[in-house]
This record gives structure tokens, C-alpha cells and sequence, in this order.
């Protein structure tokens, strides 16, 4: 076994001693490869997203479209029902902006990291929700001549809620809603506005 299973063996093993005791612990001594598959789930995501937008300048209109959402999944799963679940995701969207006579369409580009508790004792429904980290939350658009920026399309904490079916053992559809904690500073041909955002996502997942 290579040296980071053993590293993740170890410490599943003792989050399950301290939380289930240590007249239970009997129940998880088993080998590392099958506590692996039962305590440790990962898999990727695919799916559509849709964004809503807000300005607060009524000059500026933002009409956005519909997007697409890929993600790497990772689950620490213990009592058969609770999991602490982490994600890597990458969002994609155009946005129609205009103002007045101007128009253009701002490309947003988001990388997302929600951590969410999720509880699976209604099986095979799943439940989750948590905190969603955005390091990078870019908006461009392109003029005649320059590419521009159009400032962060979402704050770096919010929140996000999750319902989940799992079809298969290997095979889950999700449907989640990611808000924005606050409100982000922005810019279009030259005009300052603030804007808040929350996005509608649904997917498909394979886990392994």
C-alpha cells in the first residue's frame, strides 16, 4: 500500500476510534484496502449551471446564460450515514451587458471549492450544505480593440445547499444552489457598479 493510503488509513482510523469508541472500533478493523472503499469516496461532476445576477446600477443590464459546471468530488464518510464532502469545481458563463447603446458579453470564469456536511441516512437520497471558497472568480469582456476586466463575478465566502440521488452504487445526479456572501466591485465601459449573484447548478456524477 503506497505511502498516502497509509497516511489516509491512519487517520480515518483514529477520527472513528474518537467518535464511535473504543467498544465499536471492532466494527472498522478492517484491512486498509476495504477501509479505503468504504470510508473514502471520489469522483467528477458534470453538469449545467445557471447564473443570476444583480446590479446596482440600473444603467448597466446584466442578462446571463445558461453555463456549464465540472468538478473533482472527494467524501470522508463514517456511520454509514454522514460525510464531510469536498469539491474542486470550475464554473463557466457569458453574460449579455449593455449600456445604453453599448453592449458586450463578459465571459465568467469560476473556480470553487465547497466544503459541505452531508447526511446520507435517507438512502438514496443525500443531503448537504456548507461553505463554498471561490479563489478565482474572473470576468472579462472583449472590445475592439482590448480585452477588459470586468471585475470578481463572486465574493470569496458563500454558501451553497445540495440535494442528491444516488442512481447506482457508482452513478449520482445533484442539484445545488451556491450563494454569495456580499457583494463585489465591478466595471463595464467605464462604469462602477456592486453586484451579488447566486447560481442554480445540476449535474451528473460518477464515483468510483
Amino acid at each position: 500500500m503506497t505511502l498516502w493510503r497509509q497516511i489516509v488509513v491512519s487517520v480515518i482510523a483514529s477520527l472513528m476510534a474518537g467518535v464511535c469508541g473504543a467498544q465499536n472500533y471492532n466494527y472498522y478493523s478492517f484491512s486498509g484496502d476495504d477501509m479505503i472503499r468504504r470510508s473514502v469516496e471520489m469522483g467528477v461532476a458534470v453538469g449545467a449551471n445557471y447564473m443570476n445576477l444583480s446590479s446596482s446600477n440600473p444603467a448597466v443590464e446584466l442578462s446571463p446564460k445558461m453555463g456549464m459546471r465540472a468538478a473533482l468530488q472527494f467524501s470522508l464518510q463514517w456511520d454509514r450515514a454522514y460525510a464531510l464532502q469536498m469539491e474542486v469545481g470550475y464554473l463557466y458563463n457569458k453574460i449579455d451587458a449593455s449600456l445604453g447603446q453599448r453592449k458586450s458579453q463578459i465571459k465568467s470564469n469560476l473556480v470553487e471549492v465547497p466544503v459541505m456536511f452531508s447526511y446520507r441516512g435517507l438512502r438514496p437520497m443525500r443531503f448537504g450544505a456548507g461553505v463554498v471558497l471561490t479563489p478565482l472568480a474572473a470576468g472579462r469582456y472583449d472590445t475592439e480593440y482590448e480585452r477588459l476586466e470586468a471585475g470578481q463575478m463572486r465574493s470569496l465566502v458563500g454558501y451553497v445547499a445540495q440535494v442528491g440521488v444516488s442512481l447506482t452504487q457508482h452513478l449520482l445526479i445533484d442539484a445545488r444552489f451556491t450563494g454569495s456572501l456580499g457583494k463585489t466591485s465591478n466595471y463595464f465601459e467605464g462604469v462602477e457598479y456592486a453586484m451579488r449573484g447566486w447560481w442554480l447548478s445540476v449535474g451528473i456524477g460518477y464515483m468510483f
